[in-house]
């Protein structure tokens, strides 16, 4: 069984290593794509956030769910939403909660461990 599920990883590996070969970034789109979520995609992180200030995690949840819907079914922005939510906002550090850079910090090397998979090695027989 072993055997197999390298050889499955070795597959998935080059199709991932195909994938991203072709892969077109289109920066505007990204953005739209994220304006279009209401930024939604923080909410992880709001909540982790306040599990780390002390909140209990029912607690959290409870704060970041309330927000998160209200801005899903109100088409508002979740940031601005849990600013003005001083259970929240004076709690945690929002303006480190909502920096991109956080998920985007390590693409340089995720692209070089890539870019080293894609360089295939002739097969050795004997």
């Amino acid at each position: 069984m072993i055997p197999d599920a390298f050889l499955a990883l070795d597959y998935m590996l080059d199709r991932f290593t195909w994938l991203m070969e072709g892969l077109v970034v289109r920066e505007e789109r990204m953005r739209r794509n994220l304006e279009g979520s209401h930024y939604l995609f923080f909410s992880q992180r709001v909540l982790l956030a306040l599990v780390e200030s002390g909140l209990a995690r029912d607690d959290a949840y409870r704060l970041v769910q309330r927000n998160a819907m209200r801005a899903w079914d109100e088409e508002l922005d979740f940031r601005e939403l849990t600013r003005a939510d001083d259970e929240i906002a004076s709690r945690v550090d929002l303006e480190g909660v909502f920096d991109l850079g956080a998920y985007t910090r390590h693409v340089d090397t995720v692209f070089a461990r890539l870019s080293s998979l894609a360089v295939k090695e002739e097969p050795v027989h004997v």
